[in-house]
Order: C-alpha cells, then structure tokens, then sequence
C-alpha cells in the first residue's frame, strides 16, 4: 500500500503498520461523549497519565475507550457497542428503553499534535488535521446509525467507523491506525500462562525478531546439532521401542492409512521453529521453570518483556505506542510498584503514551502531579479532573510533586480533605471527632497535614481535581511596628481568597482560622480541655522541675508564651500530641466548623 508523504511521493506501509522509527508526536486530548458513564469527558493528557478514582468511577471504561480508537487486538465485534454500553442518562426510564430506537450516538476523540517535523507522519494525519496553530490533528471512533436508502422509516442500522478530522467519511484505515500502537495490560493476568501461549505471549515478538536476526549459517549450524542431539536420544533402546510402540498401537486402533509415524526426539530440527519454542528459565543455572517464581517476580518480568517488545517494534514498525494497564498493584510489593512505574512514567516521551488506572497511593506518588486523572462517580455519571488545569507556578508544582511523593499520594485518593498546618492536628482532630460522633473516614475525609501554611497550592490543586476541601489555620498573633497585636492567619486567609479570585467571609470558602495556635485554642476551648491538656503535659515530663513548674501553675490557666514553652520542654508538639490523643477533650469551635463544612459538601 502507497501512501503519500509529500505531493507527488509516497511511502510504502507493510502490514498493519508504518515502518516509520522516532517520530516526534503527542496525544494530548481525550474526548468521550455517551460511553457507559462518561456521559461528556474533555481533558488534556500529557505523555504519562496516572487515572484514579473510586470502585465504579469509570477507570476501566476510560481504558477501554481507548482501545475502541487504537488497540488491534479488539475485535472488531467489540467495537459493535450494545444496549448497556451508552450512558444510562439518555434513558427515558422505561424498561423497554433502547438508545438506538432514538438515534443517540457515542462518539470518542483524541487529538494529536508535535509531528510537523516528520514529513512521513505529516503524511498520514494531513486528512485529519483540524488546527494549523498548533498543528493538531484528530481521530475519532463514533458507534451511530447509517442512513440506508429505502429503510427510512425502519429502526436505523447502527454501525461503528474510525475517522480522520470532522469528515466522518474519511475513515482510517486500519493499516494507518496501527500507526498509533495500543497494548492493553489487564488487571487480572496469568503471567504464566501467557508467556506459554505463543499468540499472546509477550515473548512473541522478541523470539521473532531473534529467529529473523540469525544468519542461514547459524541456522544451519543449529539444524546439525539438534539433529545429532535426536540421534543420541533416539539411540537409547527405551526411547526406540516406546516409539515404535505408539506407532503399531495407533496402526492397531486406526489402521496403516491414517496412523502417524511418531518418533521421539529433543526438539524440531527446523532452526526457526526451535527459537520460537525456547522458553524463560529463572534463578540462572539453576534453570527452574516459570511455575516456581512469585507472583510478583512474574509480573515484573512481564513488564520488562512488554516494554523490550514495544521498543523493538518503534525501530521497526511503529513511531507511537499507547501502554494502557489497568489497576497493576495486585501482585506487586509496595517497592516495586514504586520502582516500576516512577521508571516507566519518567521513561514516557514523544515515541509513547502510558495509561495506568490505579487504587495505589505509592503508583500514584511515582508520577508528577501534572499527570493525575481523577475520576468521580457523581450520580451515575463520571466527571474526569485534570490536575494539569491547577494554575500554579513551577515552585509550587514541585512543592506539590514533593508532598505527593512523601505523603503517598494521600490527597488524591481522598473524597474530602481537610488541610491542616502540622502533625499535632493530623494526629488530633480524627481522634476527637470520632469522640464527637463524626468518623471522618465514613465521610471520606483525610486529614492532611502540609507542615507549614504554605496552603495556596494545596487549595487549588484539590480544586482542580475536584476535590472538596477546607483549611485550618492558626490565627499566629503578631505585634506590628507599633506593638499592636495583630492576628496574622486572618490576613493569610485574605490573601487566599483573593488569589482564589473569592469574596465575602473566608469560612464560605472552607477556609477556617483559630485564635492562636491549635494547640493554645483547643487548651482554652473548654474548662476540661485545660484539666487534660495540663494533665498530658504532666504525663510528657520528664525531670522533676518541669513537674513542679506545672504544679505552680495550679488551676489557672497559662499565658500562651508559659504554655507554648512548656510544650518545647516536654519534647515539643508531636510528643505532646500523642499524649493527647488518649485525653477527653473538645474540639475548638472553628474546627468543628471546618468539619461541618466538609460534611455539607
């Protein structure tokens, strides 16, 4: 097949692929209308995408609109969508409801862009170029119904077509979307079992390409010496007669005319099909069989034959892959997962694009913040965020990058978030509310500590991704030039609320402020708070003159300064807060505020 490259030439394609090695291009956009529950989905994508969410977000449909688009191993019977297939709010709610009855559609769009320096490549996507600058281009799967003349007042035939651009009758053939390369891991493999069957083994691909790289005199060299190795086998009178034996037995069951002539021996003499039967041993010389490795051992080598396959066909076949795995932490050491995927999502350049659906915070925190998906079940249907869409500078997308990597990630697979200042509230608030009634988990509420008040980046990140969220926030008096007291969390939060482009009173923002420090407040939120909160510094002591310095202090309560400097004494706000955390006590009025806040969302 002959397709031009430029006008008046052309390139050759073989097979269902070009022969085209390093093409510079990008997948940048995804978008999904009427498929299951992604109703209307629009989002960016970048090289490395990391796609989370809750059970029956939408994960596994996100992948497999993928692969209607570009995998060629989905037959094309799968790409013949049925009943259950389009977005259940098209329904008008009676049982006998069909979406093909009323003609709906369901229609999914990827755009393209970086090839202009690749004449080859320009060549292909010039019928599906919809935007000069930037230079994009598009694909788009669409399952409808085909107007067949005479058959007008029938119920419409529906039919799939994959088409370049807006013209739905410039359809890709498949030969060119092969082009653009899917492999599809899914969750539940037989790593084992795989590998042993040739049509979708990993191994495929590599055994080929070795057998094709052989000279005729290295073959013929292999012919000889598995030819002598039968003949010594067959030498040994037990394995002579055990032949001869199946062989008189079938002519006795069957007759001469259609028994085989068996013959024992250690392999085929043909030098090609002798590579295609070798098989992966492990634990080296000791050479034992796939069956005695772990699970997770097995998955590894999976990956690493996956990706060895793939970058052997860029060379010669493809420019672009698309790896798509779906939810691969089953069987994989939290180590593992980590080392795996921050390898493989760096590695993604213009030459692939990695799709990894995931549960796993340490997966999650391998990839750049920009690379975060989320998916919300949102009454049926799924509302896709792009992290990418956060407005924030490079310093905060690395400060970001950094909480994510050491935190595992906690903010993203949170329902609702609670943003706290440092450990003593992280540890804290769960505790008491519970006392209060209100488990935080059974709301879907983390409580994540940023260590500092730095809060501005965290607030529009969850709000990128659509994540709930409310601050809580010290009130940090501070003396200005003239000694006048002045609380310094009520600035900050104005300044969030104008940065956040907000008016009105912070708190209708989530954004809660104490008097002081959260440790000072809740000291002097209720009389009890300051009988447990004197008793757990007691308990932290350890030398007799802390004890007698806290005994002076009888039944009054501290100033802020004597009490702040008890806590340094004790060993400081994360031991004293352990201490509290096995106290009565109650939670000041401005984060029980916050809480309320985060349980209306």
């Amino acid at each position: 097949m002959l397709v031009p490259s430029r006008p008046g030439g052309f390139i050759t394609v073989w097979g269902p692929a070009l022969f085209i090695g390093g093409g510079e291009m990008k997948v940048t956009r995804i978008q999904v209308k009427n498929f299951r529950n992604l109703a209307d989905i629009d989002l960016p994508l970048g090289s490395s995408n990391v796609i989370v969410g809750e059970n029956r977000a939408g994960k596994s449909n996100f992948i497999h609109a993928l692969r209607l688009l570009f995998d060629p191993t989905l037959p094309n019977s799968d790409r013949h969508l049925r009943r259950e297939d389009f977005w259940d709010g098209l329904s008008n709610g009676r049982d006998d409801w069909d979406p093909k009855k009323e003609g709906h559609e369901v229609t999914i769009s990827v755009e393209i862009r970086d090839f202009a320096d690749d004449d080859r490549v320009s060549a292909v996507l010039a019928d599906a170029i919809v935007c000069r600058d930037p230079l994009t281009a598009r694909l788009t799967y669409k399952y409808g119904p085909r107007a067949i003349p005479g058959q007008e007042d029938e119920d419409p035939t529906y039919s799939w077509a994959i088409y370049r651009g807006t013209n739905e009758d410039n359809l890709m053939p498949a030969e060119l979307r092969g082009y653009l390369h899917l492999t599809f891991l899914h969750a539940l493999r037989d790593v084992e079992s795989d590998v042993a069957n040739w049509r979708r083994s990993p191994l495929r691909q590599l055994l080929e390409s070795a057998a094709e790289a052989a000279t005729s005199e290295q073959l013929v060299q292999i012919a000889q010496s598995v030819e002598e190795a039968n003949g010594q086998v067959g030498k040994l009178p037990s394995v002579r007669d055990l032949g001869e034996n199946i062989t008189e037995l079938m002519r006795e069951m069957v007759g001469s005319s259609h028994a085989l002539e068996a013959e024992l021996g250690v392999a085929s003499t043909d030098p090609q099909r002798l590579i295609r039967t070798l098989r992966i041993f492990v634990d080296g010389d000791s050479r034992r069989p796939l069956s005695s490795a772990s699970v997770g051992t097995l998955n590894v080598l999976y990956f690493a034959l996956t990706e060895l396959g793939l970058q052997q066909r860029l060379l010669k076949e493809i420019a672009h892959f698309i790896l798509a795995i779906e939810e691969p932490e089953a069987h994989l050491h939290p180590h593992l997962q980590r080392l795996i995927f921050k390898r493989l999502l760096a590695s993604a350049d213009d030459t692939q694009s990695v799709f990894v659906t995931t549960q796993s915070p340490h997966i999650a925190s391998a990839v750049g913040p920009r690379n975060l998906i989320l998916l919300r079940n949102e009454g049926g249907t799924t509302k896709a965020l792009s992290a990418a869409k956060a407005d924030l500078s490079e310093q905060e997308w690395e400060d970001i990058g950094r909480y994510l990597d050491v935190t595992r990630a906690e903010i993203v697979f949170a329902r609702k978030v609670l943003l706290v200042e440092g450990y003593a509230e992280q540890a804290v608030i769960p505790r008491l509310s519970e006392a209060r009634g209100i488990e935080l988990d059974k709301h879907g509420i983390t409580v994540c500590a940023i260590h500092g008040t730095h809060f501005m980046a965290y607030l529009k990140f969850c709000r990128a991704l659509g994540i709930p969220c409310s601050v809580v926030t010290d009130g940090d008096v501070q003396k200005d030039k003239k000694g006048n007291p002045r609380q310094a969390g009520r600035l900050r939060a104005q300044r969030f609320m104008t940065a956040l482009g907000e008016h009105g009173d912070p708190t209708d923002a989530g954004i809660f402020v104490g008097e002081t420090t959260f440790e000072y407040d809740l000291l002097r939120a209720t009389p009890r708070n300051l009988v447990s909160g004197v008793a757990a510094l007691k308990e932290a002591a350890v030398n007799p003159r802390t004890l007698r310095d806290l005994a002076a202090w009888g039944s009054a309560e501290p100033s802020y300064d004597a009490y702040m400097a008890m806590i340094r004494r004790v060993g400081g706000k994360g031991r004293y807060a352990n201490s509290l955390l096995s106290r009565d006590l109650d939670l000041p009025d401005y984060v029980r505020s916050a809480i309320d806040y985060l349980v209306m969302q």
